[in-house]
């Protein structure tokens, strides 16, 4: 296994965990995030109890795609289920990011999925955003609800828990949690104005005339 590897995924990982607190996706330790090491059966993921905000390379844990740990000082993180789990049913996802971004959450909370109101997160996200129905943290039943899920979308919000994003790079991952929380807000907005009205997805296909959508 490359060393040169599993430091610049270490390094990427530390710059985007520390800008997803910036976003305020993220507060204290809660969150995670995780990035495959190329050309390997490994991932690195956030330790348990760490914080985004300072996080460091060594507060990383090397895990197998089971999720057991091969290499690391500290604990792995009680959601490495989720990220094993993705990582054996989407072989395009190079990494997972776990956030309690603020809106998206609540929308979890409300059972209220998530739709791409803007042409934007349409290009993104066709068929919306979906919720995970409630399962206890760190269980496998949640690891596999998400595993089911993840089959069909990028991006899925687990009730009462926050949201789940995937993604080829550990930017793109990152950055499509922050879109999905600006949807949410965007749709809030848009629910306060007019209604629920405004969620009616097969009409977003017909205004938008896209043929960018997955079914």
């Amino acid at each position: 296994m490359s060393t040169n590897a599993i430091k610049e995924v270490s390094e990427r990982l530390v710059k985007a965990g520390r800008e997803l607190h910036e976003q305020g996706l993220v507060r204290g330790t809660s969150g995670n995030i995780s990035a495959k090491i190329p050309g390997t059966n490994t991932f690195l993921i956030k330790a348990s109890g760490v914080r985004m905000r300072f996080l460091k390379p060594e507060e990383l844990v090397l895990v197998d795609l089971q999720g057991n740990k091969v290499k690391g000082e500290l604990n792995v993180s009680l959601e490495t289920p989720i990220h094993s789990a993705v990582y054996g049913a989407r072989s395009d996802v190079q990494a997972v990011v776990h956030t309690h971004a603020s809106t998206a959450t609540a929308f979890g909370i409300a059972k209220t999925e998530i739709l791409p109101l803007q042409v934007e997160m349409f290009m993104l996200l066709p068929k919306g955003v979906p919720v995970v129905s409630f399962e206890q943290p760190g269980s496998e039943a949640l690891a596999e609800a998400v595993q089911r899920k993840i089959m069909g979308y990028d991006a899925v919000i687990l009730e009462n828990h926050g949201v789940v994003t995937v993604g080829s790079t550990i930017e793109a991952a990152c950055n499509l949690n922050g879109m999905v929380e600006e949807a949410a807000k965007i749709q809030f907005l848009a629910m306060t104005l007019a209604g629920r009205d405004v969620l009616d997805l097969a009409k977003l296909k017909e205004k938008f005339k896209t043929e960018n959508t997955l079914e």
